[in-house]
């Protein structure tokens, strides 16, 4: 009996390992030569527009959405980040010798590591171009997605200018209702003098 329990523990770890080892396909694969003779003329040479910035970028996934959905994040990321962004960097050398002569050794130690903080409201974004490439890895379908986004400056500015004079109008609806409020006091106070 106690064999039988031996065995089937043994059993069931294998098929466990088994089972746990398998790996889904890879989705970083090279891109093989028919892919990148299928490159979007838009990927590798990103649009130059006055008043438009663009950002392109690419992402694979075993779901079709999914590696859209990537590569857009990335692209309006990369977008964000051109337009504004602060980086922080810290570079550290160090360098000994100990010994003497051809008995000395020398210890030189190097790092460097950057920093990139991206905080930005971005209005006026949308997915541009998009190209869907399906592939083969590993035996299994994935799919290679490339995307251009476009962000609009000018529409920026529009809105901000039509805030600005929206701002205007309140400002200036506020202030002659200031001006009426001061107006009727000064209008009161005579009725009061003249009592």
């Amino acid at each position: 009996m106690k064999n039988i329990i031996i065995i089937i523990v043994c059993v069931s770890g294998f098929l466990l390992v088994g089972c746990g080892s398998k790996s889904g396909p890879d989705l970083y694969p090279e891109a093989s030569r028919k892919t990148v003779k299928k490159l979007p003329k838009w990927y590798i040479n990103t649009p130059v527009k006055e008043g438009y910035k663009y950002s392109a970028a690419e992402a694979t996934s075993q779901s079709m959405q999914m590696a859209v959905d990537k590569a857009r994040v990335s692209a309006v990321s990369n977008l964000s980040q051109m337009i504004k962004s602060e980086w922080n960097g810290y570079t550290k050398r160090v360098q000994e010798e100990t010994g003497i002569g051809v008995e000395s050794n020398i210890l030189d130690q190097f790092s460097s590591t950057q920093e990139n903080v991206i905080s930005n409201q971005l209005d006026n974004v949308m997915v541009k171009e998009k190209e869907i490439q399906v592939e083969n890895s590993d035996g299994t379908q994935i799919f290679r997605v490339f995307v251009l986004v476009e962000f609009d400056e000018n529409a920026g500015n529009e809105k901000l200018l039509a805030q600005i004079k929206a701002d205007q109008v309140l400002y200036d609806a506020i202030k002659a209702s200031e001006l009426v409020d001061e107006m009727e006091q000064k209008v009161e106070a005579y009725r009061q003098r003249n009592k």
